[in-house]
């Protein structure tokens, strides 16, 4: 009798087996949609499609199609495979949100999925990167479903998000609405680093790729970003960016395109991984000194005329408005007076120039936003008025200061 018991179960474990193996390797006619994203990806992009087998091994056939629109959007019809499995790779150009401009080269992006009752499988950095972990799982023993669902779950543990989304990567988008699309927009937005340098843009592809990829290694063996300096990386990314600017290059690109996109709250997003990665502030910081461009040089400090107690300066020299605001706040201040922004170097600040001062918002939390003025008058000496709205509509504080032995133009 426990002969036939033990060979009934054998028989059955053979069964689960192959019914396991049958469902990820079903095969049949596909049909979908998707979008390719880091900012969206370009007319001319091309998506391959290779059929992948229960290991996640390429069988050698595969379909080429696409992107014939702007906004990253490719379609693929009457894809016979003999499996459900797939992987998904587009390279092309990308617009870049953080610049507000088109890449200066071409990024390839990857994105394991199973076809099987998917209308939409999009490409973005979240499939990329969770790649290489699903793999490894597959390889550990478990099956498609349980490896990409563990890995999704690991990598959202690392961008600090607590409540985890159901939705899987493959079925979220930059270009809509929803808590599970501003986690992709954020990271999408943290892998980016800003810079207006010439001779730096034509090379931010190339430190795209290079940190995707050593994200993708580091995170494959564990679920986990051991690397301290990835992490510092992606928060030093973070110090540099405008994110009133990247939403308003969002919304301008694609009603450029004749889009009516809602873009997603990315920052909150930004918020949770700075909570997850960064020492945080309590309070409005105002540092004695700061540079106006951390960075090409970051040495280069001047004195903060925002310091709450400082009020007389000299008039000959160069200062900056610097602050730092807790995350979750959002900090105003309107200076009234002659003093002048030097928006040519400003570092954070949505800049609104008036005829007797200007007005000032910070664009990020956490970091550090910072700016040069310079005082001017028609005498060497002057006054102004300074108020701080932190986090309310109303002024919080306000002070007065005063200058002498100005330059008198």
């Amino acid at each position: 009798m426990k002969t036939k018991i033990l060979a009934l179960s054998v028989a059955l474990t053979g069964m689960l087996a192959l019914v396991s193996c049958t469902k990820e390797q079903a095969g049949g006619t596909f049909n979908f949609s998707g979008k390719v994203q880091k900012g969206p990806f370009v007319t001319g992009t091309t998506i391959t499609v290779n059929e992948l087998n229960a290991s996640l091994g390429q069988t050698g056939k595969a379909f080429t199609t696409s992107i014939t629109s702007d906004d990253g959007s490719f379609v693929l019809t009457n894809v016979e495979m003999g499996s459900d499995l797939a992987l998904l790779s587009a390279n092309g150009f990308y617009y870049n949100e953080v610049l507000g401009q088109l890449s200066s080269a071409q990024i390839t992006l990857q994105a394991l999925a199973d076809l099987s009752g998917e209308e939409t499988v999009n490409v973005n950095v979240l499939t990329h990167i969770t790649k290489a972990r699903i793999e490894k799982l597959v390889a550990d023993g478990l099956s498609f479903a349980d490896a990409k669902r563990k890995a999704e779950s690991e990598f959202q543990d690392f961008l600090g998000v607590t409540d985890h989304f159901n939705q899987g990567f493959e079925q979220m988008s930059i270009a809509a609405n929803g808590d599970f699309n501003a986690m992709l927009l954020a990271f999408s937005v943290i892998l980016q680093r800003p810079s207006n340098s010439l001779e730096v843009v034509p090379t931010l592809p190339a430190e795209l790729t290079w940190l995707m990829t050593n994200l993708s290694t580091d995170f494959a063996d564990n679920g986990a970003v051991d690397s301290e300096a990835l992490v510092d990386t992606l928060l030093y990314n973070i110090s540099l960016q405008n994110q009133v600017y990247i939403r308003r290059h969002l919304a301008n690109y694609y009603s450029g395109l004749g889009l009516n996109v809602e873009i997603p709250d990315f920052e909150s997003y930004i918020a949770l991984f700075q909570a997850a990665h960064q020492e945080l502030v309590a309070d409005f910081t105002y540092p004695d000194e700061a540079t106006p461009e951390p960075q090409y040089s970051p040495d280069g400090v001047v004195p903060n005329i925002l310091v709450k107690d400082a009020t007389q300066f000299d008039g000959e020299m160069s200062y900056v408005v610097a602050a730092i605001a807790p995350l979750g706040k959002t900090l105003k201040v309107k200076v009234t007076g002659n003093v002048h922004a030097n928006t040519s170097l400003n570092n954070g600040w949505v800049v609104t120039n008036q005829d007797d001062g200007f007005t000032i918002e910070a664009q990020r939390q956490n970091q550090l936003v910072s700016m040069l003025v310079v005082f001017s008058s028609d005498s060497k000496d002057g006054t102004a008025t300074i108020e701080y709205y932190e986090d309310s509509e109303t002024p919080t504080f306000t002070k007065q200061i005063s200058w002498t032995g100005g330059w008198g133009i």
